[in-house]
């Protein structure tokens, strides 16, 4: 996780972003009752400051059919599907 290279081990979701790495598969839903499951992978995890307090956020590449979009999304929401299996 990264804020310029530090960790923030006081951040909201840091216990849940040390389970997750770059590469791993992940779904999440946007709030509001007609919203759909979103599918991506992890590009970047990292910490933000909101209101007095720094929090984790994931930047996650949103899988589409179409074409590659970015979409920052509060740790917290994401839940894992899959690993990323690291080769030698």
């Amino acid at each position: 996780m990264s804020d310029t290279g530090t960790n923030k081990p006081n951040a909201l979701g840091f216990k849940f972003a040390k389970q997750l790495n770059i590469g791993d598969l992940v779904t999440w839903k946007d709030l509001g009752k007609e919203s759909k499951k979103k599918f991506g992978v992890i590009k970047e995890i990292y910490t933000k400051i909101r209101g007095s307090r720094p929090v984790a956020y994931a930047r996650v590449f949103l899988l589409n059919n179409e074409t590659f979009i970015q979409e920052e999304v509060l740790i917290i929401r994401l839940k894992l599907l899959s690993k990323r299996q690291k080769r030698n």
